[in-house]
């Protein structure tokens, strides 16, 4: 199955949702997400999945990269901070967070590929754990 991801910038920090317990890798932090609609183009999904999950408009900069099926974008905000809204279903919390400090809110999600995604995107990055090999983008933008 496809995804799309949207890595949302603002101020210099990034958005990062806790996924509710009782949904896929419940309790990890992930940015907003998910599974793309059949014949639905990747960056649609993208920015249909951050306004499901978050209430927020935005707009895609560019196509970072893509691991394996799963599309990751970076945006931009078009709507305020203050207009975010979880959807409680699949969402129970969020975070904006520099991503030097990523690892300080807990779990993420699929790590292995949110580290390079950040460098792609122009980040300065969390240290990587010892004994975390990153994964490799099968395409790179």
């Amino acid at each position: 199955m496809s995804s799309a991801w949207a890595l949302i910038k603002d101020r210099e920090q990034l958005l990062f949702v806790r996924r509710a317990f009782d949904v896929g890798r419940g309790g990890q932090w992930c940015p907003p997400g998910g599974t793309m609609w059949e014949n639905e183009r990747p960056a649609v999904a993208c920015v249909r999945e951050a306004y499901e999950e978050t209430g927020l408009r935005v707009t895609v900069e560019r196509k970072l990269a893509v691991f394996e099926s799963a599309h990751y974008f970076l945006c931009s905000l078009n709507s305020p901070r203050d207009d975010l809204r979880l959807r409680p279903a699949e969402c129970i919390d969020h975070a904006w967070v520099t991503p030097k400090n990523l690892l300080d809110i807990g779990t993420i999600m699929d790590l292995r590929r949110i580290l390079p995604i950040l460098e792609l995107a122009g980040f300065e990055c969390p240290d990587v754990p010892d004994g975390l090999p990153t994964a490799i983008p099968e395409k790179v933008f």
